[in-house]
């Protein structure tokens, strides 16, 4: 099998190299925030229980200023007061207040008026004279508000958490609906380890970072609005002091998102890394034991790991840094806010109960602040996140359905190449202005040295690869014009890396097509020569055939492997090296399935042991990309050319070891 040029470079130089432009963060988040709106009903039920939030905690500062107020009020003994003290007693005030709500209601119902005023007198009355009453109504009130907003909490941390979740999950299937419609160029120039990667720690890196940031940012705000309205409410100007850090404090988180954001980009590009040197060691482990390479990729580990590293601790002191400063800028602000406080009430402008709202309303806004200082951080993970999730998503596959596609029609005549030549790359030539016809039920071997061209020509049939020049036809179809489905339908291939599933042996072989009955199954095992070992497994087909097959042999895999193709009854039937890496005892089943199975079907066949191309009907010689040869074994041998030198070569050796 020729080499296929793939891309050896780390997965975060080929996206830098593809030059991919991002778009700005906050509309990546804008993009994250509609798969949100899916979930508009919990996110209107969080906002609503985050209203509720904000509105316990509001009513629990005016509480407690209203209730310090009426109850500590001392009328004025002396005549040192200026313009500035307060003349009335606020518990007239209130009742003031009261009475004018009273009336207008009753006014309305037509009722006469109650004197709820003067029960609200006496109430303050009763405050005033026993403190420790006017304390237990405050405790009573806190308690309540507490347990009003703990739950609504509860339940608001819940619908917008899972709207988090939901987004994460409905992102990892889109993306993996996507990448299923990719062509087998995209899997051969990516890396395993970056495409698990974004499945992984980019999904959960997203689900992190929106199920905190929904949390907060439903939440908070609110918050921090409801303590700025009773904190106005009471006092404009002091409150403009108090606040008077916000632009400084926004400017200064903004500038660490974008830090942040950066160094968690490039984290996960090396976590990519990461991912597919240790996938690389998890599938080569025999090769790394039997050539003793543990020190060298112990090594390489330790060299991508250490980048890793740097980067974390990066991203970790700018997270570091976050509060503290928030926490300082704040401090600073609060300390203009003492000074003009103390100005306010010593120049009688403020008393003390008005002071303790304001107070209060200003130093629970530190709280929402602080959370939602580092929101920003979360926002600029999951948007360095969602950035690689959204490369993925984007991508469009290269070789689709043409505008209008027709159903092709199973092969009555030929397959026809006409002038056709492939690139991988746009520069060298894999495949060089071939022509030549297979006819319909011919065996149709391709044989030549490494690098050739053969298994690239394989997988030009079933569209894997779309040709460069020249058409290759199904009949008097362009496969080009034909849908994908239809074509591939027709068309099994078999490989000499045999692919099997972690699920049972039914599952592998049918597909997920729940039409397959047990009888078509056990009739294709038994052509496969693989019915035996079947109903010696532990529950028959439905035994678990571990990661990639492995707890069977490689015969047996391969076997499956054919008993899958035969099942799936082709009109054209695609191998190569199928039987290359199997001993002498599973090659000979193999062969033997085989030669049942592609009597009076199409075939092409790819192998580097003559042996097993000799009853061919048609033999074509690759070199460099051109057919130099054909015809059957016979005829080329009569040739002389450069198969008879194969045959020569292999035979030869194969005498040679026998006779040692």
């Amino acid at each position: 099998m020729e080499p296929i040029p793939v891309n050896t470079e780390p997965v975060s130089d080929f996206l830098q190299s593809e030059g991919q432009k991002r778009s700005s963060g906050w509309k990546v988040y804008a993009r994250l925030i509609r798969y949100a709106l899916v979930y508009k009903a919990r996110l209107v039920i969080a906002i609503a229980l985050s209203l509720v939030i904000a509105f316990s905690f509001g009513t629990m500062i005016v509480s407690l200023g209203t209730a310090v107020k009426l109850t500590l009020y001392q009328p004025s003994e002396t005549h040192n007061r200026t313009i500035f003290q307060a003349e009335e007693d606020p518990a007239i005030k209130y009742a003031h207040e009261i009475r004018k709500w009273d009336t207008s209601i009753h006014q309305w119902f037509n009722t006469p008026p109650s004197e709820w005023d003067k029960v609200f007198l006496r109430f303050v009355d009763k405050m005033r004279a026993h403190k420790l009453f006017a304390l237990f109504i405050a405790i009573v009130i806190v308690i309540l508000l507490t347990f009003i907003s703990g739950c609504a909490r509860f339940f608001q941390e819940y619908f917008a958490g899972s709207v988090g979740a939901f987004v994460s999950v409905d992102l990892s299937q889109k993306m993996y609906q996507n990448i299923m419609t990719q062509s087998l160029g995209f899997f051969e120039s990516h890396s395993s380890g970056d495409v698990v990667a974004r499945f992984s720690n980019d999904i959960f890196m997203v689900n992190r970072g929106l199920s905190n940031a929904f949390i907060k940012v439903l939440r908070e705000p609110f918050k921090a609005l409801t303590f700025l309205i009773v904190a106005i409410s009471v006092d404009p100007w002091l409150t403009l002091v108090g606040i008077c850090v916000l632009p400084p404090l926004g400017y200064a988180l903004i500038q660490l998102g974008l830090y942040v954001r950066k160094s968690v980009r490039r984290s996960l590009m090396k976590v990519a890394d990461l991912a597919s040197l240790i996938n690389e060691t998890t599938r080569g482990i025999l090769i790394i034991k039997g050539f003793q390479m543990e020190e060298f990729l112990k090594q390489r580990y330790d060299i991508e790991a250490s980048r890793l590293r740097r980067f974390l601790r990066k991203m970790v002191k700018a997270d570091s840094a976050t509060e503290p400063i928030t926490e300082f800028i704040l401090v600073v602000g609060f300390s203009g806010f003492i000074l003009f406080s103390g100005y306010r009430v010593i120049t009688y402008r403020l008393d003390m109960g008005d002071l303790l709202q304001v107070y209060l309303a200003l130093a629970m806004i530190l709280d929402p602040v602080r959370k939602l200082s580092t929101v920003n951080n979360m926002i600029q993970t999951s948007v360095a996140s969602a950035e690689r999730v959204f490369e993925y998503l984007d991508l469009k596959p290269d070789i689709q359905d043409a505008p209008h596609a027709v159903l092709l029609e199973p092969l009555k005549r030929e397959i026809r190449f006409e002038s056709v030549s492939f690139s991988y790359d746009g520069k060298k030539i894999v495949l060089d202005n071939l022509n030549f016809s297979i006819q319909r039920g011919e065996r149709v071997a391709l044989v030549g040295p490494s690098g050739s061209g053969k298994t690239t020509l394989v997988k030009l049939i079933p569209r894997f690869y779309d040709v460069k020049e020249g058409t290759i036809y199904f009949d008097n179809t362009d496969i080009r014009k034909a849908t994908l489905e239809s074509l591939r339908k027709q068309i099994a291939i078999v490989t000499q890396d045999t692919i099997l599933f972690s699920g049972s042996v039914r599952d592998n072989l049918t597909g997920g097509n729940t039409h397959i009955t047990d009888e078509q199954i056990e009739q294709a095992l038994t052509m496969a020569h693989a019915k035996e070992f079947v109903a010696q497994m532990p529950k028959g087909l439905d035994s678990n055939l571990g990661e990639f097959g492995q707890l069977l042999s490689g015969g047996q895999r391969q076997r499956l492997a054919l008993a899958r193709a035969i099942l799936k009854n082709p009109e054209v039937l695609l191998l190569d090296e199928a039987t290359s890496n199997l001993d002498s005892e599973s090659e000979k089943y193999i062969q033997e399935a085989l030669t049942n199975f592609l009597k009076g079907r199409t075939s092409i066949i790819i192998a580097h042991r003559l042996s097993t191309v000799m009853n061919a009907d048609r033999i074509l010689v690759l070199d460099c990309g051109r057919i130099i040869e054909q015809g059957s074994h016979e005829q080329l041998l009569k040739q002389q050319g450069v198969y008879y030198q194969l045959y020569q070569h292999q035979f030869r050796n194969a005498y040679e070891t026998t006779e040692n």
